[in-house]
């Protein structure tokens, strides 16, 4: 009996890509952004004000506590996107399209041997799982935040090195240039480590080991000119951060992404956190009594201690009721905001020569045992890592993978009203060129949401359950098959079959490091609770590895093999 095989021509190809592209926009097109004004200053509002002031031609704007407090590559979008009149939803939705388009090309050399037409269908198939992954819309995108883009960059950067590596062994020497991917891997990585302060962690591992691997295949092939660009990616990383050190340099007179995750700030931080406490609470970095002792002996920080311990307002903004203390997360910016109040941020020069004593005087009577200290000198913004934090991260990484297998947290809308008056909701929306869900539905405060919407929504709610139900056994299938062909990999031991093999086994490592990384963070920071937000990045690599581990490694593939 003959088999019925799917079969797909170049423009049928790119006719059923289209229509994808479209129906995804549609969908996002329904939905309705989410603000807050006067609730995020540390978050959206401050987003929203530096491209305010990028369009302006002002950079960041005027210098304060928190101009230079993160990475800042998600003004400068918010910035182009409004320059080209783009709605702000579905310009995110369409960066996530060309993603997930991108991230299918990359790795579909691996199923370069069967027909041309059969292949462009698996091709086409990974694509649309990308395209409509229930995370690339839930709530959180719909925030004016960095998150709205963060996976779509780093998902450029992971498809670029994927790309790179698979066509470095798959093909013979020159017939399929390398310096395209390493181009889109390098965008990926510069504008992803501009976008988020915890990029480099995230990303930089994936591209150490990947250009590691590529650069021992090349070199036993003496494919010299293929090993040179395999300094593209770095190459275009040290730009965009010398680009946006440079910019900062001749607004603020500092020539650095950030003056608060390095620098004096930091080695400030730092060294509040050597002082020794009564307190066992792990979300506590410096608890009250170490502040008393720090009052006592750091003359430089007696004048922050009204704000920080007598200030109704900062208190209300930044302090826990439950434990009656400044979260770990929390205890940065308060402190930040004290020192705003004191003046000590009318200048960056003043700040960075303000935190700098601090930390010297801290440090100094540390090392002289005038204050007790409890770990050496460290300049770091986040927690030392201790024994005590292993169980429970390890315990909200698993809760991380099991919200990310079950895409909780995925609903297409906000839940909440948007917050502001009439004109602030028309400045926002007049910039973003989109509308956002400050309608209430008739004697209630919850947003109001058309039928059409509704029923949009609730399509989008049924293609949550159907990932819901498929990414599970797609993983433990990915993970048998995958496993399953070591042996075979092991004994044949040829470029070809081991760098696909270790490329889904970083792919599928890089994702449960992301969930270690922000399991640790909410363990010994944050205490919010498991968020879709910082885990969308996972979703996906896991879909990435399943679907490719499935297709490269599953059963026709045996069977294939084991003729030969």
């Amino acid at each position: 009996m003959k088999k019925i095989r799917l079969q797909l021509s170049p423009r049928a190809f790119w006719l059923c890509v289209a229509l994808l592209v479209c129906l995804r926009c549609a969908l996002t097109g329904f939905q309705q952004a989410y603000i807050w004004v006067g609730g995020a200053p540390l978050d959206d509002e401050l987003m929203f004000r530096a491209a305010n002031c990028i369009s302006a031609g002002e950079w960041l704007g005027a210098y304060d506590y928190l101009t230079l407090s993160k990475a800042m590559f998600f003004p400068v979008w918010l910035a182009l996107i409004h320059a080209l009149h783009l709605p702000y939803l579905v310009a995110g939705a369409g960066l996530w399209c060309a993603a997930s388009l991108l991230a299918a090309f990359a790795v579909s050399p691996l199923w370069r041997k069967k027909e041309a037409g059969c292949a462009r269908v698996i091709t086409l198939a990974l694509f649309a799982l990308l395209a409509f992954l229930p995370s690339s819309w839930a709530a959180y995108t719909l925030r004016v935040y960095r998150d709205n883009i963060f996976p779509a960059l780093c998902l450029i950067f992971f498809a670029g090195m994927a790309g790179a590596a698979l066509r470095s062994v798959l093909y013979p020497a020159g017939e399929k240039r390398l310096w395209p991917w390493l181009l889109a891997a390098g965008v990926g990585l510069g504008c992803g480590y501009l976008d988020r302060e915890d990029a480099g962690l995230f990303l930089l591992p994936f591209a150490v080991v990947a250009t590691v691997v590529m650069l021992v295949v090349l070199v036993r092939a003496r494919r010299w000119r293929s090993c040179a660009v395999q300094a593209v990616p770095y190459a275009l990383l040290a730009a965009a951060v010398l680009s946006f050190c440079g910019l900062n340099y001749s607004h603020y007179g500092v020539f650095a992404l950030s003056d608060f995750s390095e620098g004096s700030f930091a080695a400030a931080m730092g060294a509040m956190m050597r002082v020794d406490t009564a307190s066992e609470e792990p979300l506590l970095s410096v608890p009250t009594d170490a502040r008393e002792k720090l009052y006592e002996a750091v003359p430089e920080l007696e004048p922050l201690a009204y704000w920080l311990e007598e200030d109704e307002q900062l208190q209300n903004d930044f302090r826990d009721p439950q434990l009656d203390d400044y979260r770990a997360g929390s205890f940065y910016w308060a402190i930040r905001r004290a020192a705003q109040f004191e003046g000590i941020y009318d200048t960056p020069q003043k700040a960075d020569a303000y935190w700098q004593s601090v930390a010297d005087a801290i440090n100094a009577a540390c090392d002289a045992s005038t204050l007790p200290s409890r770990t050496g000198e460290r300049a770091a913004t986040s927690q030392p890592i201790k024994a005590s934090y292993v169980a429970p991260t390890l315990a909200e990484t698993l809760r991380g993978i099991v919200h990310v297998v079950t895409f909780a947290d995925c609903a297409p809308y906000e839940a909440l009203r948007s917050i502001g008056t009439e004109e602030d909701v028309a400045q926002w929306s007049g910039y973003l060129h989109c509308g956002f869900n400050n309608a209430a539905e008739a004697g209630k405060d919850t947003p109001y949401y058309s039928p059409y919407q509704k029923l949009v929504f609730g399509i989008m709610e049924a293609i949550a359950w159907v990932y819901r139900a498929l990414l599970w056994l797609g993983l433990l299938a990915g993970l048998v098959f995958h496993f399953g062909a070591l042996p075979r990999v092991l004994r044949r031991r040829t470029a070809d079959t081991v760098v696909p093999w270790l490329l889904l086994f970083g792919i599928l490592g890089i994702a449960l490091l992301r969930c270690a990384m922000i399991a640790f963070v909410e363990v010994s920071s944050f205490g919010i609770g498991t968020s879709t937000m910082y885990l969308a990045t996972v979703h996906p690599l896991f879909m990435l590895y399943a679907f490719v581990s499935v297709a490269a490694f599953g059963g026709p593939f045996h069977r294939k093999e084991n003729a030969a």
